[in-house]
């Protein structure tokens, strides 16, 4: 006979600190895993980014460059296409000549917690195997904030980092000859990057 007495109180509360521990226990994994997530979509959407003004300036014949600008404590970037035949520079963008095609996108409002940065104290290379130096500038195209695209399908070489400013680092990164766009994570236990795609 099976006995149909109900539950007792001490049962109920086992069960509930039970179902409590193991809630605990998963939660900074979940933490961790939503980080991570936030991360990779806003490395795609930098990525896709990029790639809309490659694209862009192959189809319309004309440089397209991609500007990152402080807009309060976050960078967001614009893109622009060249007006008058000589690249897309910052003094043309101020008088109005290369004009705005896209954007500005931000990441911080998007993505909470995703910023371009670096997390605190990285010490690692470049996906290229340089050294990184200066922490405060995520973005690096050369001495610029302009990644810029050829109707012939090339592109200024840089990175731009980004991170949740705690333990995940991401890196966007655009390679010369043939403006490929690959997307790396960094990997704190080997001190290497991951192309992702």
């Amino acid at each position: 006979k099976m006995n149909m007495r109900g539950t007792s109180l001490p049962e109920i509360v086992v069960v509930l600190a039970i179902l409590g521990i193991v809630f605990a226990l998963g939660l900074p994994s979940l933490t961790d895993l939503l980080a991570e997530e936030g991360l990779a979509a806003a490395a795609r959407e930098v990525s896709a980014i990029l790639i809309g003004a490659r694209d862009r300036a192959v189809f319309q014949g004309a440089d397209v460059g991609v500007k990152w600008v402080s807009s309060g404590e976050d960078l967001v970037l614009s893109v622009y296409q060249d007006g008058n035949g000589n690249g897309v520079t910052t003094a043309d963008i101020k008088k109005g000549v290369d004009r705005l095609v896209a954007g500005p996108f931000g990441m911080r409002n998007k993505y909470p917690g995703i910023t371009f940065s670096f997390v605190p104290g990285f010490n690692g290379t470049d996906p290229g195997e340089a050294a990184i130096g200066n922490l405060a500038d995520p973005i690096r195209f050369g001495a610029s904030n302009i990644c810029s695209f050829s109707p012939l399908g090339k592109s200024s070489p840089g990175s731009v980092y980004l991170s949740n400013r705690k333990r995940r680092q991401a890196a966007v990164r655009v390679t010369p000859a043939n403006a490929k766009i690959q997307v790396f994570t960094w990997h704190g236990k080997t001190l290497k990057w991951i192309k992702r795609w």
